[in-house]
């Protein structure tokens, strides 16, 4: 019998003969021997092996048919728009990892530079991979015992990369004829077939080219994480140089080719335990593609997640329970359309963590000798796990009120709510959760965890949109050139990705609003000051920020590319110029802090290094917030695969090594990497970075930063009063990933330098058209503003009313659907929120919205829809009664209408938000106003 938890496996077992190795470099004689590298540790196949013996792979068929995402759609329209447009089901269309994947292929290819085309315009040809042989379709690796020579199409990272963007297609080239025993350790090893090669361009000039007989970039492929996926996801399995120790599956198999229900008693079809409740992964395995989907699941079909064909006695759902804080039962699954079971796995976080805790698998060295296999590329889960809100043994930060995982954060996101630890408390208690039927008919409602699947990209999803249109096809997408990367000329424009039908593109996606309603419920902030000083002296500005809404490192996930920063701006508000900020750590004093760059630089952070940033970078001077890899030469890479962890622990040859210092290969699989805790802290991959200067969770004293470094200069004459802000921006993709990977889809007008047109970047004149505003590159997302006010010595007080301007302008009749209202102020205020920032729509019912502070002296109403009705004409309303941080206040309510463009594709304005309390001055403006002005379109109502 063969048990798909591998606790009896028997199987034909093929003997692995040691191959004698002598010499420097290793010339094997076969043919299939340069095939790959000698000592991958083995992984299991991505699939229930116990079942694959009568649903055999691919399943190239079912993905096409009754587990594709239109079939789903059928039944399940409200889930399936949720999905469609998130990361998820865009995890192949994403122009970043494609054209990352492809350049890192690359730069681990194992044929040399023969992957790498002659750039068209007859530049020099780019060399990536420091292991190629010269004048050879071959590699030399590096493997720590040996120097060892590859050749093939394709590259070392083909099967790691594919795992969790393309899974489908991932799984269908993995077969079953390839799967074998280690006869001395019983190990299972899947090799997959090394004709995958998916970045390959067949011939026709464009990478990713779909070769059906190969399934490689399928329409299931290119479908990104479709359903099926993850509901036919039924045990896990280690992955290389994983951290965690796996236990046996409580999963039972489904051996045969009748129904789950059929063959297996009803205790055994559905899955209420974990593998070991006393470990604090609870057993599972934990790494980059840990999951084993089930054949059985996958042909029949049938579907697993927290929905019950056979409910327990008693039935209450303690896990669930204690995170929503009131009896919560599991729910019986309506059979009628297909079976389905519940598995245990679908509410707790060890589920994600089969994506989203990523660690190198390459077991070579870098160029510079440096062991590679064991790098953090992710540890989200990880982070999650020794924060507050993971329910998990000895985890010593576990706190009870704040009980979450990733899908009772992430998957209680839904439009109005942005599903962070800032929103899903009230008075101290958790929300109760949302509740909803899972299919379009039959069935009760449920519990509901919506699949809206939101981060913090709000930059990818909109340049892309929806990952399929409603019947399930993948959606008009960009095509990235195969001589992306090709050439050695920084100017040539195949230097870097090269995009054709750039304008191509699916619907609009809500992520890209709702990541940035969740982005503005991650970090609280305050700022303080003294409330007066004299002129000719100096203001010490104290700033304190938290990480109160993610449940993991802010930010988190890939270190390549994402960023955030603090920025401190002071303006005098009786001359509206911008005053200096003094930095005590840099010793610089500066007009302002935390601006985009306006021209390429050195990064002054790592000096020595020559690490130069394009202009379009935030400003290297500004405190920020990110991790920086390295190769170990004490310099930045953006090179991942070459990476090395900096405090590995690694024997004499500097291979990695387990706890009693052996070597962790495919004799010793099972072996946790060690790594030193340099800073002490308790986090044991922080100092695997070159730097770590990320927000912890809850839980971790690191989760919040006392600021004391920054003051504000106050020259003589000064009037004041001093306006202070601080702001929190965050970035998905910065400047110098975007220029590289994204080219000219980032880089629009073709001139290698990015044109943000926001935040003090470059500008040639263009104006943002986009929420969150910029015009070239990633925008840089406001996610937290906080305002002082500094009254000067004999400077005089305005005690007028703070004067006001609208976004969009009064009367404007082609407004963007997604338009975020705005209100402008000349002076900061308080006493903005959904209760004074209003909108209603043409029969006077009131728009839901929430309303933050998005600038200086801007505020943002964001309606909870997202989308605003295509031709509807709404009216806003700023009520009296906002006054400015010394009292003074509108006395009337402001009243303006504005038309919505009736093409989602067309509108028009300018999405700016402004710096410092100048206003903008919008079409047909006569002159900046007061909340009593008069004009087309504003009407002024005296306050009752």
């Amino acid at each position: 019998m063969i048990n798909g938890n591998l606790k009896i496996v028997k199987l034909s077992v093929l003997v692995v003969t040691t191959l004698a190795v002598s010499g420097i470099v290793y010339n094997p004689h076969g043919r299939n021997s340069l095939n790959d590298i000698p000592n991958r540790i083995p992984e299991a196949a991505p699939y229930v092996l116990a079942e694959a013996q009568n649903f055999p792979p691919p399943y190239h068929e079912h993905w096409a048919q009754e587990d594709s995402p239109g079939q789903c759609q059928t039944c399940h329209q409200k889930i399936f728009d949720e999905w469609n447009g998130s990361m998820m089901s865009n995890s192949w269309r994403d122009p970043v990892w494609r054209a990352a994947f492809l350049a890192l292929a690359r730069a681990t290819s194992a044929n040399g530079e023969c992957d790498t085309p002659e750039p068209p315009d007859g530049t020099p040809r780019a060399a990536h991979n420091p292991f190629a042989n010269r004048g050879e379709c071959s590699s030399t690796f590096d493997i720590g015992t040996q120097k060892y020579l590859v050749s093939r199409p394709g590259s070392l990272l083909d099967f790691f990369c594919s795992r969790c963007h393309m899974p489908t297609d991932y799984v269908d080239n993995i077969p079953l004829k390839n799967v074998t025993f280690d006869s001395r350790t019983k190990r299972e090893s899947a090799p997959g077939d090394p004709n995958f090669n998916p970045t390959a361009d067949n011939g026709t000039g464009l990478a990713y080219a779909t070769l059906d007989s190969q399934f490689r970039n399928t329409e299931s492929g290119k479908s990104g994480i479709i359903c099926a996926v993850c509901h036919t996801y039924a045990e896990t399995r280690d992955t290389p140089y994983h951290n965690f120790l796996r236990s046996d599956s409580r999963y039972t198999p489904a051996q045969g080719t009748q129904a789950r229900s059929d063959l297996l008693a009803a205790a055994q079809q559905d899955t209420y335990g974990v593998p070991d409740p006393s470990k604090q992964n609870l057993g599972y395995s934990i790494g980059a593609g840990s999951y084993r989907l089930s054949p059985h699941a996958i042909g029949f079909p049938e579907r697993f997640g927290p929905l019950a064909a056979n409910p327990p006695a008693p039935s209450t759902d303690s896990y669930t329970s204690r995170i929503f804080g009131q009896n919560i039962d599991f729910q019986q699954m309506d059979p009628t359309k297909h079976k389905g079971y519940h598995q245990a796995m679908f509410v707790r976080a060890e589920m994600c963590a089969a994506c989203h805790d990523v660690t190198n698998a390459l077991p070579i060295k870098n160029k510079l000798g440096k062991w590679v296999g064991g790098f953090p590329i992710e540890r989200t889960y990880t982070e999650w796990a020794n924060s507050a809100y993971a329910e998990r043994p000895g985890n010593p930060n576990f706190d009870l009120n704040f009980k979450r995982d990733c899908q009772s954060c992430h998957m209680q996101q839904d439009y109005g709510q942005p599903g962070t630890a800032q929103t899903l408390y009230k008075d101290g208690k958790p929300l109760p959760p949302l509740v909803d039927r899972v299919a379009n008919e039959g069935g009760g409602p449920h519990p509901f965890f919506t699949h809206h699947f939101v981060g913090g990209n709000a930059y990818v999803t909109r340049l892309i949109g929806k990952d399929v249109d409603q019947t399930g096809n993948v959606a008009p997408y960009p095509e990235l050139s195969a001589f992306s990367f090709s050439s050695a000329d920084e100017k040539s424009p195949y230097s870097r990705a090269f995009w054709t039908h750039t304008e191509r593109k699916g619907a609009f996606a809500q992520q890209s609003r709702m990541a940035w309603d969740r982005l503005r419920h991650v970090l609280s902030m305050d700022v303080h000051g003294p409330a007066k000083v004299a002129a000719s002296s100096s203001a010490p500005i104290a700033i304190h920020i938290a990480n109160t809404g993610s449940g993991h490192d802010f930010p988190t996930g890939f270190p390549e590319g994402r960023t955030a920063w603090l920025a401190v701006h002071a303006y005098d508000l009786a001359t509206g110029n911008e005053l200096p900020i003094h930095d005590n750590v840099w010793n610089r004093t500066s007009i302002g802090v935390g601006n985009l760059t306006a021209e390429e630089m050195v990064d002054p952070n790592f000096p020595g290094c020559d690490w130069k940033i394009p202009g379009g970078s935030a400003d290297p001077y500004s405190m920020q917030f990110k991790a920086v890899a390295s190769l170990g030469n004490s310099c930045p890479t953006l090179d991942l695969p070459y990476a090395t962890a900096l405090n590995l622990v690694t024997n004499k040859s500097g291979v990695a090594v387990d706890k009693d210092g052996k070597v962790i290969d495919k004799d010793n699989p099972e072996g946790l990497p060690q790594f030193t805790d340099t800073n002490g802290n308790g986090d044991f991959f922080d100092d695997s970075f070159l730097r770590d200067t990320r927000f912890k969770p809850r839980g971790r004293p690191e989760y919040e930063k006392n600021i004391d470094r920054y003051s504000v200069v106050i020259p003589a004459g000064t009037q004041g009063p001093v306006a202070v802000s601080a702001a929190v921006y965050y970035q998905s993709v910065e400047a110098v990933v975007a220029l590289h990977f994204l080219g000219n889809m980032a880089d629009t007008n073709n001139d290698f330098v990015l044109q943000p047109c926001v935040l003090g970047g470059l500008c040639d004149g263009r104006k943002p058209s986009t929420e969150p505003a910029v015009v070239e590159g990633a925008p840089p997302v406001p996610m937290v503003v906080r305002s002082w006010l500094i009254a000067v010595d004999g400077g005089k007080t305005d005690q007028t009313a703070p004067r006001v301007e609208t976004y969009p302008a009064p009367g404007a009749s082609q407004v963007y659907q997604d338009a975020v209202v705005k209100v402008f102020f000349s002076r900061p205020v308080r006493g903005v929120d959904s209760r004074s920032f209003t909108l209603v729509d043409s029969h006077g019912a009131q728009v839901p919205a929430g309303v933050d502070q998005i600038g200086d002296g801007t505020w943002g109403l964001f309606p909870g829809q997202v989308l605003l009705k295509a031709g509807e004409t709404y009216t806003a309303r700023l009520k009296a009664g906002v006054c400015d941080l010394a009292g003074s206040c509108t006395r009337q309510d402001l009243v303006w209408k504005f038309a919505v463009s009736k093409d989602p594709e067309q509108g028009s304005g300018d999405t700016s938000v402004p710096a410092g309390f100048k206003l903008p001055v919008q079409e047909r403006s006569e002159s900046p106003r007061t909340a009593a002005a008069s004009r087309p379109g504003v009407v002024k109502v005296a306050k009752k």
